[in-house]
């Protein structure tokens, strides 16, 4: 597995669900919220059961019937993904997170980092959050410091595995006081993927180009890619307003 740190346009060059994983490498724990979700059709938006959280994917259709895995029930219903989850909290340094959601068809995981979560350099830093357009830098290898992520900062790490045929973009940020990490997962379709047995709602949830071609592919994976940041950036906002209806 090798982070890539290289700008956006070449990024590809309270009860909790315990799930123990046997015969893994090293035993790894999968921790769920257990929060009960539904789609909004007048937001668009993917909220819990109280509106603890409201999520955007953006200016998407959303499939009302599309699977959402939160749950240690809901894990069950598709062979093979527990180990998915865990290697993929694993390659993003979050073992012990607890999942809010995972939703296949929209390529994106929602977790919360437990305890004090130590930061490594990032790929990017985007900053001021709480401005219309936030600004990124992008982080050189040779760059030295503190890496200590303030509330309005997003770290942004990447992670691209060619025999996976998998990219992770890892965004952490602040939702209200709630740190979290939104995981986007883009993953080409292989005999794993199918043997989840994910049904087709809209589209696939996983994506028939095969991630190992991304040089002949490269517009492809980059405008799939791209949009990534932005949503993370509306994401930080209504997680601002979650916190300010709290009040």
């Amino acid at each position: 597995m090798k982070r890539l740190t290289v700008m956006l346009h070449c990024v590809l060059v309270m009860a909790m669900g315990v799930i123990v994983l046997a015969g893994c490498s090293s035993s790894r724990q999968l921790t769920f919220a257990n929060r009960v979700w539904h789609i909004s059709d007048y937001y668009g938006q993917i909220i819990d059961e109280d509106t603890t959280y409201r999520m955007t994917f953006g200016d998407v259709l959303i499939p009302v019937d599309m699977a959402i895995v939160s749950s240690a029930d809901s894990l069950a219903k598709y062979p093979g993904m527990d180990r998915f989850i865990a290697d993929i909290l694993h390659t993003a340094r979050l073992d012990s997170a607890e999942i809010l959601f995972y939703a296949p068809h929209m390529s994106t995981m929602f977790v919360r980092p437990k305890g004090g979560c130590e930061m490594s350099r990032p790929s990017s830093i985007s900053s001021d959050l709480s401005d219309e357009r936030p600004f990124t830098m992008w982080i050189y290898e040779d760059d030295v410091e503190d890496w200590k992520r303030q509330p309005r900062e997003m770290y942004t790490y990447t992670y691209f595995d060619r025999r996976k045929r998998r990219v992770l973009v890892v965004d952490f940020y602040d939702y209200g006081d709630m740190p979290v990490a939104q995981i986007f997962v883009f993953q080409s379709a292989d005999r794993i993927t199918d043997k989840m047995q994910v049904p087709k709602a809209l589209n696939h949830a996983y994506y028939k180009h095969d991630l190992r071609r991304y040089e002949q592919e490269v517009e492809f994976w980059s405008s799939v890619i791209n949009g990534h940041r932005r949503l993370a950036f509306a994401n930080y906002k209504i997680g601002q307003e979650q916190k300010s209806r709290r009040k």
